[in-house]
């Protein structure tokens, strides 16, 4: 027998064969690489048979192991001197895997001393079948990365060695994937989902005690440990190393080491919790705003609920929110369910619903590119920052994806293919409790949330109908929660009864019958997966105490937390009980609405006869597990009704107290003016903007506290905004914008916050801003019209309310059925809720300057014409229903329609800030020493200013997130280009010391610091941008050099700031740039530099940068006289104006840099280029204004320096000489 088999190694990825154990892997990967040179001297091809591709790479791999070691290494050292006991093995075909045996015919000594060398070892030979075994054991296609599995020497018995005990541990892990190991990383995780998916398909092999696989219990110990094996804390292994160690198939050192380590973690005592001081949760929330999407996260951290004490009140506290269920009828329960789903479908009948494309890798790829990279991590440490990492990279989303996909089809197809070992870990969670009232939460694994959030995002459809039917609006719902609080709204205010249930702790007590019940009824080819999810292996939450002591709460009843299927789940228990009281009341003028335990009941009027349903309603939701309770319940009667004596004893009857003046249906207050008003205003008082905005001006990092204000604090209104009218919602969205503009001036240091008190005893009142009225209206505009990013609550309310009912109303009025809904609908449009809504229309048309066709563009033109209709003698006519249907309008959601009226709106307010501008006056009022920043900006340099900040680019910094070194902002630095965004100018000196401007009395401000022509401005701000760009270009891995005068003639002594070689750009879309070489030219222009106002960029958009460019053409490439190759080099100026705006130059060079970034000639992403342009732009941004800022500081400092010498001049009696300053001696002027 022949032993002697050949691979082609073109076919497999770089690094795929590794040693199993010890220091071999350093050999075979040193075999790998041999060239085909020394290949064809060692005469392994068979050229005379016409064996083997001329392209193909042979891999020799040695087969012996020696007895107690197994080492690759060591068996190569006992192979017999003069032959070497290697094999050739192949790469697995896309279809099968198969092993092709040498056999020319012709006599080859090598070969056959080698075969000899094979038989006399047996070793060797058990060696080369398991090798060949796996090779043709490779499902579905799937090639592996590494030679090793679960069962290699260096993995199998080190993972025998852990025990499910051990698994119940919370293994901690960093957040963040090192790029240099980003690869690795996807390479390892998908090897290791490879091995599971394989193992799985095959099942077999020695039997635990348990009666699974020995094979399977390892590849899921393997799956489940290696987030902590890569990503752990522990610093006595370096990261690098356990990547190698992996990868060579060695955890035997690796995997003690970190069990050791958790444990002793685990079992440390944290002692009693201590509040978090204001620097602790500063330094939380500037991290979590450096890893992407983490702003809310940082918002989070800052209003974030103390963690409870972990003693045994607490404890005992947590035990009593997680009720028992019988489990004998849960098992009945599931058995039914398994049965039911299994029967045969009835002849004729349609079939099962099943989504259109199942298991589709790109629905995973899209729910971890949506969830927040500070996701926690469930106990195996695995995080939703880790998955990013992976499907970042080609192999993430090819192989990684696929292999996803595969697991995601045996868990709901062939959940039973899953031993109990796989369940009890993919259901537990850890535990903890948060505030005073000791609120659980229990974070899942990441994999089992991905999975669910998969299944239902595929499910959505049927979901969506399921719910629909049951009025059910919680979940897969498109803008429920609007469509709740408006139906309620409108059963109010056309005269009839609302009433609201409050459940208590209902997630945690339904019953997981009725669960199964209805989920066999409803997606039975889900419920072999749900079953197993909720079957006899109870789900552990594990709570750790302060003591360090580990407590388990077995979760036996109502859906699990930590299960992405929970809110559907939950749903599923309230569909059969809507739909029954329905049936027996929907005659009686009753309707039941529900937005998952929100259950709100609307009555005609109330009867004897219908207020029946209350006590069913309660009857039916106790069967099931869930509490009412009625003490938090209530009845709010309709607009200005006089309750009845036999109302009062009806609602009585049934334990309802009647709300006299509002209640709150999810979220939204209902009720009169004043109550809507003052819940309005508590939203913002009490619902986390008032201490958001005080922790806001006192953190540290400036550029954090602008992202988390300008992305989470003005956006605190915005669901009030939706569900409340725009008239009573008004005064809670002036409030909400004094509070950014105060958080704006003390960020920007121009107050103190020892005012602070002061300032929210007065309700925020806004006659002590110290920014002028049109700097306040240009920090509301947009970053892209020259903003601040701060939008005003007060004119979103418009859109937000508009577009709300746009996307709702129509839906809502095609709803209504039933005596009730006939009723409701006949009064509709005689209802506040309608005559606000043509107030809104006709307010932003007359007041706002909205015109009629913007407005018929967006909302349906019969709103618009009946609102602006002229006003009878008797008022407004009031619309017909049909008009409000809205039949002539586009189908949109409520978010389009807000955003296009927004935009409409903004565009509007820039117009008028614009305006504003030309009452400035036409000299500059300067600051004075006492009042540092009060002065005056002239007319041109505001017109100088806006129009740099408006342009391609400008303002880019305000929107960069600091995740890494290239968009982070200094607070200094940030402080002092905010201030210059809003034209605030500081006093500075009376006179410039260096080109002695200000001898006839003019102010020296921090304009002429950033514009002397005598302080080498060009040079200042040249150097930091030219730097920041040959950085962007080594991350894009763009070949360029820096300060070379290659391309030039020698004529003249001459080098470029960046040449980009020619075919670096390889994938641009201009031929200029994708076969010629760049000459980047880096330069910066100040449009507020008197040149340039002289030449009108007050006036005209970009006239410093394009000042600048031609100034760069004529010096390097004038017509006669050009200094390089204009055939193989392309001339590029990038000018950038001191407020951002680029020249055209410039922001071509960007987006053909961007194009090249996304491989956009060869088929990228092309859906990408936005975001390497926005980042690229955000880099020179942030470039640009540090840059500005660091000169103006520096400035500073040596005027500080020169008072210092004159002081000391001025105290001295000797000749002692005083310090150069700018290279002249104070003494010598």
């Amino acid at each position: 027998m022949t032993l002697l088999h050949r691979v082609n190694v073109n076919e497999l990825p770089r690094n795929h064969l590794k040693a199993e154990t010890g220091d071999a892997g350093r050999e075979v990967n040193r075999i790998q690489t041999v060239s085909r040179e020394k290949e064809e001297r060692h005469h392994i091809r068979h050229e005379h048979t016409g064996e083997g591709n001329r392209d193909e790479r042979v891999l020799r791999v040695p087969m012996t192991e020696r007895p107690g070691t197994g080492t690759l290494e060591e068996a190569w050292n006992l192979a017999p001197r003069g032959t070497e006991a290697s094999t050739l093995v192949p790469v697995p075909d896309a279809e099968c895997a198969r092993v092709r045996v040498h056999g020319c015919g012709d006599q080859h000594s090598r070969r056959d001393s080698l075969e000899a060398a094979v038989q006399a070892d047996p070793g060797l030979q058990l060696r080369a079948e398991r090798l060949i075994r796996g090779l043709n054991d490779e499902p579905h296609g799937a090639r592996p990365l590494y030679i090793w599995n679960q069962d290699s020497p260096g993995i199998g018995p080190a993972l025998d060695d852990v025990s499910m005990d051990d698994l119940s541990l919370r293994f901690q892990t960093v957040k963040k994937v090192q790029p240099r190991f980003a690869s690795d990383h996807a390479r390892l995780q998908t090897h290791v989902l490879h091995l599971v998916n394989k193992q799985l398909a095959e099942g077999g092999g020695a039997s635990s005690a348990t009666g699974t696989p020995l094979s399977t219990i390892r590849v899921i110990k393997l799956w489940y440990l290696l987030p902590g094996i890569l990503h752990s804390f522990d610093g006595r292994i370096a990261r690098k190393k356990r990547y190698n160690s992996l990868k060579r198939g060695d955890i035997s050192s690796v995997l003690p080491w970190l069990i050791e380590y958790t444990k002793a973690a685990s079992a440390r005592s944290r002692g009693p919790a201590r509040e978090d001081t204001p620097d602790d949760k500063f330094k939380r929330a500037a991290r979590a705003c450096r890893h992407s999407g983490g702003v809310k996260d940082a918002a989070r951290a800052l209003l974030a609920d103390q963690p409870s004490p972990g003693n045994d009140e607490t404890w005992a506290r947590l035990k009593a929110k997680f009720p028992h269920e019988d489990p004998v009828q849960v098992e009945q329960a599931i058995a039914e369910a398994i049965a039911a789903s299994r029967t045969e479908e009835e002849e004729g009948s349609a079939p099962r619903w099943r989504p259109e494309t199942e298991f589709d890798p790109q629905v995973l790829l899209q729910v971890i590119n949506s969830r927040s990279s500070n996701s926690g991590a469930g106990n195996d440490g695995q995080r939703f920052s880790h998955l990013k990492s992976i499907v970042n990279t080609k192999i993430g989303r090819e192989e990684f994806s696929n292999a996803m996909s595969s697991l995601w089809r045996r868990l709901i197809n062939d959940p039973n293919a899953f031993p109990p070992e796989f369940w009890t870990l993919w259901k537990q969670s850890s535990l903890i409790a948060l505030g005073e009232k000791c609120r659980p939460v229990c974070i899942g694994m990441t994999w089992r949330r991905l999975i669910a959030a998969g299944t239902v995002r595929e499910w959505k459809p049927k979901l969506e109908e399921i719910f629909r039917e049951a009025d059910q609006f919680g979940v897969a719902v498109a803008g429920g929660v609007e469509q709740v609080a408006m139906d309620a709204q409108l059963v109010h205010q056309t005269g009839h009864w609302v009433v609201q249930t409050d459940c208590s702790n209902a997630f945690n007590t339904g019953k997981r019958t009725a669960i199964m019940a209805q989920a066999a009824k409803s997606v039975p080819d889900l419920v072999g997966y749900i079953a197993r999810c909720y079957d006899e292996i109870p789900a552990k939450a594990i709570y750790t105490m302060d003591s360090g002591e580990r407590r388990t709460i077995e979760c036996k009843s109502g859906v699990q937390q930590g299960d992405g299927m929970g809110p559907p789940l939950f749903c599923f228990i309230l569909v059969p009980i809507v739909l029954k009281l329905r049936a027996k009341y929907d005659h009686l003028g009753v309707c039941l609405k529900a937005y998952m335990d929100d259950i709100s009941l609307h009555f005609k009027n109330i009867t004897a006869e219908n207020i029946q349903v209350i006590p069913d309603l309660v009857d039916e939701l106790e069967a099931v597990g869930i509490i009412v309770n009625r003490g938090k319940s209530s009845a709010l009667p309709p607009p200005g009704h006089d309750v009845t004596p036999a109302e009062r004893r009806l609602l009585g009857d049934a334990g309802l107290p009647i709300a006299e003046e509002g209640i709150t249906v999810v979220g939204v207050p209902i009720g009169t003016d004043a109550y809507v008003e003052d819940i309005a205003m508590k939203v913002i008082t009490e619902g986390g903007a008032d201490k958001l905005a005080r922790m806001l001006v006192r953190m540290p990092d400036k550029q954090v506290a602008h992202l988390v204000t300008s992305q989470s604090l003005t956006q605190r209104s915005g669901y009030i905004e939706r569900g409340i009218n725009h008239k009573l919602v008004k005064g809670a969205c002036k409030r909400l914008d004094n509070m950014v503009m105060w958080v704006l001036e003390a960020t920007m240091g121009l107050r103190d916050t020892e005012v602070e008190e002061e300032f929210f005893q007065d309700d925020c009142q806004p006659d002590r801003f110290k920014l002028k009225p049109y700097q306040q209206a240009q920090a509301r505009l947009s970053t892209g019209a020259g903003g601040l990013g701060l939008p005003a609550a007060v004119m979103r309310r418009f859109s937000a309310s508009l577009g709300n009912l746009v996307g709702t109303l129509p839906a809502v009025i095609a709803a209504l059925r039933g005596p009730l809904g006939e009723s409701v609908r006949v009064r509709i449009p005689g209802t506040v809720l309608v005559e606000r809504m043509g107030d809104a229309i006709k307010e932003l048309n007359q007041e706002h300057a909205i015109s009629v066709e913007i407005l018929k563009g967006i909302l349906p033109p019969s709103w618009v014409e009946w609102a602006l209709e002229p006003t009878g003698e008797t008022g407004r006519r009031q619309p017909t229903v049909a008009e409000l249907a809205a039949h002539d309008g586009e189908s949109t959601t409520p978010r389009k329609a807000q955003h296009k009226l927004g935009k409409a709106i903004n565009k509007i307010q820039l117009e008028k800030f614009m305006e504003s501008l030309e009452h400035l006056p036409q000299e500059a009022v300067p600051p004075t020493r006492d009042n540092p920043y009060g002065g005056q900006e002239a007319r041109n340099m505001a017109y100088a200013r806006t129009r740099s900040s408006q342009g391609q680019g400008g303002h880019a910094f305000l929107r960069a997130a600091p995740t890494d070194r290239a968009r982070e902002i200094p607070s200094n630095e940030f402080v002092y280009a905010t201030r210059r965004a809003l034209g605030v100018e500081e006093f500075l000196a009376e006179r410039c010391p260096r080109c002695h401007r200000g001898r006839e009395g003019e102010i020296i401000t921090t304009v002429h610091a950033r514009t002397c022509r005598r302080d080498g401005a060009q040079v200042n701000m040249h150097e930091p941008l030219k730097y920041a760009l040959s950085r962007a270009l080594n991350g894009l891995r763009v070949k360029h050099d820096v300060e070379s005068g290659a391309p030039f003639t020698g004529e003249r002594n001459l080098s470029m700031d960046i040449v980009i070689r020619p075919g670096a750009l390889t994938n641009a879309s201009s031929p200029g740039y994708r076969n010629k070489g760049i000459l980047l030219d880096v330069t910066h222009a100040d449009p507020q530099a008197q040149v340039h106002l002289r030449n009108g960029s007050a006036t005209s958009d970009g006239i410093a940068a394009q000042a600048s460019e031609a100034r760069k053409r004529q010096h390097y490439a004038r017509p006669g006289h050009v200094s390089f190759d204009e055939r193989s080099f392309k001339l590029t100026t990038l000018a950038v104006e001191s407020f951002g705006r680029l020249g055209e130059e410039g922001y071509e060079f960007i987006d053909e840099l961007a194009t090249h970034a996304v491989g956009g000639r060869d088929g990228g992403t092309m859906a990408l280029k936005g975001v390497f342009k926005e980042r690229l732009l955000q880099i020179v941004s942030v470039a640009t204004q540090v840059a500005i800022s660091r000169r103006v500081q520096r400035y500073k400092l040596a005027l500080r320096g020169r008072q210092d010498a004159e002081n000391r001049r001025t105290r001295s009696t000797s000749d002692q000489s005083t310090p150069m300053i700018w290279g002249w001696s104070v003494d010598a002027s």
